[in-house]
């Protein structure tokens, strides 16, 4: 899950409405990469989400800490193309999603327990 500032997400205008999106917009395979603070320490990750178009995903990923592994979660999009993803420990992120479902960005919102996090980053599918 990948970190990076960019004033206009892909060279949209601030007033260009996205067309309509749904969970069909993201399908595929999507490498990320994100940083931030896990637990209140400084961690980055990087990985493999593959999503199915209807709701389902896969999850493999390395951390910076020695984490790792694969795990199913679900997900949602919104014909505003406002994306939000579960995870099987109760962490949520919330996701900025271009029209073509090609990328997006996304902030992790929600965290089990009272876990310190501020974690971010960037997804981009590489394969159909």
């Amino acid at each position: 899950m990948p970190v990076a500032l960019m004033p206009l997400a892909f060279g949209a205008s601030a007033s260009a409405a996205p067309q309509g999106c749904s969970n069909a917009t993201l399908k595929g395979v999507y490498l990320y990469s994100e940083s931030g603070v896990l637990n209140g320490r400084a961690y980055a990750e990087s990985g493999r989400e593959v999503y199915d178009g209807q709701g389902g995903l896969v999850l493999t990923y390395r951390g910076s800490d020695g984490s790792g592994g694969s795990e199913r979660g679900t997900y949602r999009v919104s014909a505003d193309c406002i994306g939000t993803a579960t995870y099987p420990d109760g962490q949520t992120a919330t996701s900025f999603i271009s029209p073509d479902g090609s990328r997006f960005t996304y902030t992790i919102t929600g965290a089990p327990g009272r876990r310190r996090n501020a974690l971010s980053g960037w997804e981009v599918r590489v394969a159909p």
